[in-house]
C-alpha cells in the first residue's frame, strides 16, 4: 500500500506505508484540509513523533518546511521512514540534513530531543497522532510540551469513537486556532501555552 503527497514540489509522489495494523495513515481528506488551510510551510519546522510512513512530515517538506523530524518507535515504521526519506532525497534533491528520522519512544523524544533539536520552538509545528485508545499519551505529551515552555503550534489528531473527545482535548490547549474534521477523525490546532 502507498499514499501520495498531495501538494508542493513532490505532489503525486508515492510514499510506502508500514505493513502493520498498528499504523494508520492520516486520511488524505484530513491531510488535504489541514494543508489547504495552512498553505505554505515556509519558515516552519515540522515534527511528527508518531510518524508512521511520514506522510504528514513529507507533505510539510514538499510544501516548503525548513526541516522535518519524523519519529516512530515501531521498527517497521522506522524502516519505512528511512526508505521514504531516501527516495524523496534522490527524486527531489532535498537536503538530507533537513530530514531527521528517529526511532524512540515519542514521549522520550519530546522530553529530551525537542529542546536539543529546536532550542527556539516559535516556528515549530508538532503533529501528535498517537494510537487513539491511549488517552494518557495525549495528556502526557501536552504536559511535556507545557513543561518545556513549547511555544509553537500543536496539531493533535483524534477519533470520536476511540480517541480523546474534542472537548477534553480542547481543555489541554491554552488556545485553539482551528478544528478540522473528516468523518470520525479530527485535528485540533492551537497553542498549549
Amino acid at each position: 500500500m502507498s499514499i501520495k503527497i498531495i501538494g508542493g514540489v513532490a505532489k503525486g509522489f508515492p510514499l510506502a506505508t508500514p505493513h502493520s495494523i498498528e499504523t494508520r495513515p492520516t486520511s488524505i481528506m484530513l491531510r488535504r484540509k489541514l494543508f489547504d488551510w495552512r498553505q505554505s510551510m515556509e519558515g516552519h519546522y515540522f515534527l511528527d513523533v508518531f510518524a508512521g510512513s511520514g506522510g504528514m512530515g513529507f507533505e510539510a517538506l514538499s510544501r516548503g518546511a525548513e526541516k522535518v523530524c519524523l519519529n516512530d518507535s515501531a521498527r517497521g515504521a522506522f524502516l519505512t521512514l528511512k526508505q521514504n526519506k531516501e527516495k524523496l532525497v534522490s527524486s527531489f534533491k532535498f537536503d538530507p540534513a533537513n530530514i531527521h528520522v528517529s526511532s524512540q519512544d515519542a514521549l522520550r523524544w519530546l522530553g529530551k530531543d525537542l529542546s536539543f533539536e529546536f532550542p527556539d520552538t516559535s516556528d515549530c509545528i508538532i503533529y501528535l497522532d498517537p494510537p487513539y485508545e491511549k488517552h494518557s499519551v495525549y495528556t502526557d505529551a501536552v504536559q511535556i510540551l507545557k513543561d518545556k515552555a513549547y511555544d509553537g503550534e500543536v496539531w493533535i489528531e483524534s477519533d470520536k469513537l476511540k480517541g480523546m473527545k474534542q472537548e477534553d482535548l480542547t481543555g489541554l490547549f491554552h488556545s485553539v486556532t482551528k478544528v478540522v474534521g473528516q468523518g470520525d477523525h479530527f485535528v485540533l490546532v492551537g497553542k498549549v501555552r
